[in-house]
């Protein structure tokens, strides 16, 4: 674990807060973040990524609804977000989620297995049709919605009962557990959360500033 940066645990933490606040969001008001969206989702075909940041395409701003959540439920000073506590539910029960899937290999290769099949649909259809949603689904339903601790997501019954928010919200999930395994893998621990807070907001907010310098230099006025 020693090659592994703060830098890495605090992008793999983005990752799950980013899929937290994204099922919030599409529980309580039916939309979401699109980038933030398919950067979640494609972080689930990511087999050998070349470092962290390239599990969610290699640019910082594709977080930054990740980045933007964490620092708010962190409680930064300067934070655009107002603090959720459902948000950190999610976030939470994901990283104990995955140690119950880590744990459970049969659930974990039948996982795998329904991802591939994912992948072989998006190479027949578009990457966001709602059969590629509804495989990923699947593999969060069939194999981990039963493990402890089980993810109740509240929110509006209308936006929850339509069978297109409610695969995208298992599919989200799901990629917020694999952020939560690439969490642990760089690293990343539960006492970690308590003892290297700092740590974690100095490197979201490097992030933000990162992705807001590189917005201003594109859009720069000649």
């Amino acid at each position: 674990m020693s090659n592994y940066t703060d830098q890495d645990r605090a992008l793999a933490l983005i990752g799950v807060y980013q899929a937290a606040k994204l099922v919030f969001d599409l529980a309580t008001t039916g939309k979401l973040d699109e980038k933030a969206y398919q950067t979640s989702i494609n972080s689930l075909f990511v087999d050998n990524p070349s470092s962290t940041l390239d599990v969610y395409g290699n640019e910082a701003e594709n977080i930054q609804a990740g980045v933007k959540t964490l620092l708010s439920q962190m409680g930064a000073s300067d934070a655009e977000e107002i603090r959720n506590l459902e948000v950190t539910r999610y976030a939470l029960n994901l990283i104990l989620l995955e140690r119950s899937l880590a744990k459970d290999s049969d659930a974990l290769s039948k996982v795998a297995k329904t991802l591939d099949t994912a992948k072989n649909q998006r190479a027949h259809f578009d990457d966001w049709h709602e059969n590629v949603i509804a495989s990923i689904a699947r593999a969060y339903t069939e194999n981990v919605s039963q493990l402890s601790p089980r993810i109740m997501v509240k929110g509006q019954h209308g936006h929850l009962q339509k069978p297109q928010n409610a695969n995208k919200i298992r599919a989200l999930l799901l990629a917020g557990i694999r952020s939560a395994m690439l969490w642990r893998q760089v690293g990343g621990s539960r006492w970690g959360l308590l003892w290297n807070r700092k740590k974690y907001l100095q490197n979201a907010q490097a992030l933000y500033r990162a992705s807001n310098d590189s917005n201003q230099n594109r859009f720069k006025p000649n």
